[in-house]
């Protein structure tokens, strides 16, 4: 199983760093105001849960779930989605765009501080786990 988690979270990781460096630069450039973190922040806490209450909508979790689809849906997919965007002529989907980035940097924050929260999370939402 290592085979597939460690180098998935390694992506993670370097879309972390990625992510968290880029929104600093947009800070300090005064690209992004107080106002669009506080957008991000929710737009993360939104994510997280939706993802909480698909599980306990499932009832049953996989044991390493947690690892896949949080880093999955609330990192990955995001950055993906602010990549593809990022350089649009529209104003409202590259602000949309710095709102994903500043969402996945403070996920990963987040991630960093609540981890063992995180790999619990089944457990404390009641989901039955399947190993």
């Amino acid at each position: 199983m290592g085979i597939i988690i460690i180098p998935f979270l390694i992506g993670i990781l370097i879309i972390a760093i990625v992510a968290i460096f880029k929104t600093v630069k947009l800070i300090k450039s005064k690209a992004i105001t107080n106002k669009d973190i506080g957008i991000g922040f929710i737009i993360s806490l939104s994510l997280f849960g939706l993802i909480s209450i698909l599980y306990i909508i499932e009832g049953k979790a996989w044991a390493l779930s947690p690892a896949f689809r949080i880093p999955f849906f609330m990192i990955f997919m995001p950055f993906v989605t602010h990549l593809l965007t990022q350089k649009n002529e529209k104003e409202q989907t590259e602000y949309i765009s710095k709102l994903l980035l500043i969402s996945v940097a403070i996920t990963s924050i987040l991630v960093v501080v609540s981890y063992p929260i995180l790999i619990d999370l089944v457990k404390y939402l009641g989901v039955e786990t399947y190993y």
